[in-house]
């Protein structure tokens, strides 16, 4: 029987055992699961405590990573807490991973993280099938609720049939054959722009004609229209705090990489990145187009169609133009670092590795475990960068279409 309280997309997840998900990130929890932990005898396992003060929100402790790995990770990448007390031990994050969970109105849309390698290469059995672990999972660690009503910006409200409705339009250009990511995400962010300026000048019954009017936009020529005249300005600052994440735990890592990173983009330090395991030059990534062939095309518009359709752009109170400029920046994130990883190869344009590869960190970075989420920083740029229309438009003229990414060598 369908459940109308939960929704799961057409995707696919059965975990290869591979560790991912015990690299690079910190599990955050509770004081009553670290309490039972410590009862069992570790020593064999490593050195020190196992758990560290969470000075982020959630729960008071996080899993202590030693070398970028899980503390509880042995050296077949399988988990002591799983081999030696069973799953029902392992703290909550670890068993819900990688499912992620968003209510709007009372409906909880399910999503998966992309950066478990099986979700990237939609292997395994279909999410649908696995209703009886996701309502498990939502059971026991909740969704993330949209809080108060739905609005395009701060200040236009929509009603669920006017968001259903513009969702249901985003998701067709994303899907739509013959034009790149770029162009489809572009279109929607004119869509989202158009919509603003209509319902600000002309009221909230703007809304149903501008929406019928874009059901018979041209893709490419829309896109082609809102580009001209972007400028690069906004989409610095957003770039930078997102792959200023890209290091070690702690703020003060965090934002020695974030200036790190402004410097990269004044050309005055190369780009470092943990998860691309690699380095370069701002002049050397503007050598390599960013230009991926159908088949990583493919997997970039699963991506965004994913995100949108499990509404990851309506979590908390952002309102739809921020969240969807959050997945613009995503592609922002994954374009820089598929080139960083084609340099650190040797390569002169990126390949389908370097595209999983960025995708599967632009979900750690970005989406779903950015590091800087609900940090005051983050709070400021959802108020004042991701909120603006033209954020989108700057992203674009920087990161660009195929080819654009020359421009960053002579700007």
């Amino acid at each position: 029987m369908r459940d109308e309280t939960l929704r799961l997309p057409e995707a696919r997840f059965s975990c290869q055992s591979c560790g991912r998900c015990c690299t690079l990130w910190s599990v955050t929890i509770d004081a009553t699961k670290v309490a039972a932990l410590r009862r069992h005898d570790w020593s064999h396992v490593g050195r020190g405590d196992p758990f560290e003060r969470n000075r982020g929100p959630g729960e008071p402790y996080r899993l202590r990573l030693v070398d970028g790995r899980c503390f509880f990770l042995d050296a077949d990448r399988r988990c002591c807490i799983h081999s030696e007390l069973g799953y029902e031990a392992k703290p909550e994050g670890c068993k819900a991973f990688p499912l992620h969970f968003t209510s709007v109105a009372g409906t909880s849309y399910g999503r998966l993280s992309f950066y478990c390698p099986s979700v990237s290469a939609n292997q395994g059995r279909p999410l649908r099938e696995q209703q009886r672990w996701a309502r498990a999972v939502l059971k026991r660690v909740g969704a993330g609720a949209h809080q108060g009503p739905l609005r395009l910006n701060r200040t236009i409200e929509l009603t669920s049939a006017e968001l259903d409705r513009i969702e249901r339009q985003l998701v067709r250009w994303v899907e739509q054959p013959g034009t790149s990511v770029a162009q489809r995400l572009g279109a929607g962010a004119a869509l989202l722009a158009e919509l603003e300026r209509r319902v600000t000048e002309q009221g909230k019954r703007a809304v149903a004609g501008c929406l019928s009017e874009a059901e018979q936009w041209d893709v490419v020529a829309r896109y082609a229209e809102w580009q001209a005249g972007g400028r690069a300005a906004q989409a610095g600052p957003v770039l930078s705090l997102f792959l200023g994440a890209d290091c070690g735990p702690g703020p003060w890592p965090r934002l020695a990489h974030f200036f790190g990173v402004r410097l990269f983009q004044l050309g005055l330090a190369p780009l470092r990145s943990r998860l691309m395991q690699g380095r370069a030059w701002r002049r050397q990534l503007g050598r390599v187009a960013f230009d991926p062939p159908l088949g990583d095309e493919a997997l970039l518009q699963r991506y965004f169609v994913h995100k949108l359709q499990g509404r990851r752009h309506l979590g908390g109170d952002t309102p739809l133009i921020g969240g969807f400029n959050l997945l613009v920046a995503a592609y922002g994130v994954i374009s820089v670092l598929a080139r960083l990883s084609a340099v650190h190869h040797g390569r002169s344009a990126v390949d389908a590795h370097d595209v999983a590869s960025a995708v599967q960190a632009a979900d750690l970075l970005v989406v779903e475990h950015a590091t800087m989420l609900h940090k005051p920083l983050f709070a400021v740029l959802i108020e004042r960068v991701l909120a603006s229309p033209s954020l989108a438009r700057a992203m674009f003229a920087r990161v660009g279409p195929a080819h654009a990414d020359a421009k960053l060598d002579r700007a």
